[in-house]
């Protein structure tokens, strides 16, 4: 039986140590109202990959009806399988693991005897899967919500600080552009017309970007608890 996690752990700096070294840009919204606007995006995103997994169940097991779950927490990417195989031990099938960091379960220790029991750990599997969506998923939907206050705190914040350094830094391109590939090995080079590594190296610790500071608030252990209204 394989089944995987889509989320991936993200890397993440002390966000209270990240914060204290550069403001936050009052446009298009503050930090706060982002990570709320964001796990919006993360819930559809969760509730999309559900559709689909329960898409996949009745597939199996023909026209069965799925329980209703509310989520218990949201989880970044390492958490994810230990806090479903928790869950699904409760439901009544110990022993069940976790792979690659966190990111996977294994069902390699978990005894199943009979297509019932098969039957029925798929759908105690699926009930775990809808209490803990992943707030570190790598999706354009989540993204999209993300561009906007990026491309503004490069202008406001980031690049400024680079520029008192004494550093040139190359134009930033149009909120479009600049959203098309954010996030991506293409995304936009505040730092790429420092040549001098040793000084790129510096810049860059000193001038916290965008994808920094979300993933350091992220991965902020005050949010775990956080569900998006």
């Amino acid at each position: 039986m394989r089944r995987s996690s889509a989320a991936a752990a993200a890397t993440a700096a002390m966000v209270t140590l990240l914060a204290a070294c550069a403001p936050t840009p009052s446009s298009p919204a503050d930090l706060d109202e982002l990570l709320v606007e964001r796990d919006r995006a993360v819930l559809e995103v969760h509730n999309a990959t559900l559709d689909r997994l329960a898409g996949f169940l009745r597939n199996n097991w023909g026209p069965v009806t799925l329980p209703d779950e509310s989520v218990e927490r949201f989880v970044v990417g390492r958490e994810w399988a230990g806090a479903v195989a928790a869950c699904i031990g409760t439901l009544g099938f110990p022993g069940v693991g976790t792979s690659d960091g966190g990111e996977r379960l294994d069902f390699s220790a978990v005894d199943i005897t009979s297509p019932r029991e098969n039957y029925e750990i798929d759908v105690a599997t699926y009930r775990c899967y809808g209490r803990f969506p992943v707030r570190t998923r790598d999706d354009t939907r989540i993204h999209a919500v993300e561009a906007p206050w990026a491309h503004a705190f490069t202008r406001t914040t980031q690049l400024p600080c680079i520029a008192a350094d004494g550093h040139p830094v190359p134009p930033l391109p149009e909120r479009d552009v600049f959203a098309a590939v954010w996030r991506t090995d293409a995304a936009y080079d505040p730092f790429a017309l420092i040549a001098d590594p040793a000084s790129r190296a510096r810049a860059e610790a000193r001038c916290a970007g965008p994808e920094r500071m979300l993933d350091a608030a992220i991965d902020s252990p005050d949010r775990a608890e956080a569900v998006a209204p």
